[in-house]
């Protein structure tokens, strides 16, 4: 209870503070804003809880990231495939955020039946760490720095972040025991607007996208550019009705941009609890900053992650 207390002073803080200072980055029209200003130390060696560490030096910094296999793979050699879900944290956490706040993801991956093959229980979580870095001027709700994916630099083939998560991605299948036709990616805050850039970029890997507490990266501040024309990998978005870091404002803005350009995509709402609220029910009308706080980093309920992404998953394949 004083860790959720803390986190919401932090974050509360930073918002009060206002956006990264300094002057503003140079727009490119394709890219965006240049890649991000990393601050040592850039990462850290991280903890993955019943799974295994994977490293690799990149331009002089060590990217870690955690690979967690269902215990059926564990436990069997049969030869059999498991689909595989890439965890893209929060900016003020890490991938240990999986083991504590995204537990119902981390619990389900034993035994939820992910696969169109019946003999094959669970899935393989996969979750990489970003880097230190400061967040660019005009970026709303990010401190000036912490862990955070470059979703602000748009080049797919020169952006490190998304060359770190294929190489832990190329070192999962290595395994042998992926199911490449069951790829996903799913992100929280700012892991889900990279989740969304990732997706897209590999859209010959990833069979879908799941966005929590996200909204569009091609939208974002200081240096929006347009929407890609395709590929269009099916993309589930869950979003709080009140929330001071991603404003329900921006993801209704997001849904529109999804609906005008024949997306196939869902959306959901959530309560204050992290329960799902009915489609009907709009953007939060008494949404206090320290409440949009604790509901941007408190997770979904255990049912919308049951009930909504993992079946959501479940559907796509490539």
């Amino acid at each position: 209870m004083k860790t959720r207390w803390l986190l919401l002073a932090i974050f509360a803080t930073s918002l009060s503070a206002g956006e990264p200072s300094g002057p503003p980055p140079p727009c490119s029209p394709a890219t965006g804003a240049p890649p991000i200003r990393t601050v040592p130390p850039v990462t850290k060696k991280i903890r993955c809880h019943g799974g295994r560490l994977l490293s690799f030096a990149q331009n002089g910094v060590e990217r870690y990231a955690c690979l967690n296999l269902p215990a059926q793979a564990r436990e069997t050699k049969t030869g059999r495939k498991w689909p595989l879900i890439i965890y893209l944290h929060a900016s003020e956490t890490t991938p240990e955020s999986l083991y504590k706040s995204g537990k119902t993801l981390y619990d389900a991956h034993d035994t939820y039946a992910l696969s169109d093959d019946e003999s094959v229980r669970g899935f393989i979580l996969l979750a990489p760490e970003a880097r230190r870095a400061m967040a660019w001027p005009g970026t709303h709700g990010a401190t000036a720095t912490g862990f955070r994916w470059d979703e602000w630099y748009r080049d797919p083939n020169t952006n490190l972040d998304a060359a770190a998560i294929d190489h832990f991605l190329d070192a999962a299948m290595a395994t042998g025991l992926v199911d490449p036709r069951r790829i996903y990616v799913f992100g929280w805050s700012n892991g889900a607007f990279t989740a969304a850039l990732y997706g897209v970029w590999r859209g010959e890997r990833i069979a879908a996208i799941g966005q929590y507490a996200g909204a569009s990266p091609w939208a974002r501040p200081p240096c929006p550019v347009p929407m890609p024309p395709g590929p269009q990998v099916p993309i589930l978005l869950i979003r709080n009705l009140c929330d001071s870091v991603v404003p329900c404002s921006e993801t209704n803005e997001w849904i529109g941009d999804l609906t005008a350009a024949h997306w196939p995509f869902e959306w959901y709402s959530l309560w204050d609890s992290g329960a799902e609220a009915p489609r009907s029910e709009g953007c939060a009308k008494n949404c206090s900053k320290l409440q949009g706080v604790h509901d941007h980093i408190r997770w979904p309920q255990p049912s919308v992650v049951l009930n909504r992404l993992l079946p959501f998953f479940k559907r796509h394949a490539k």
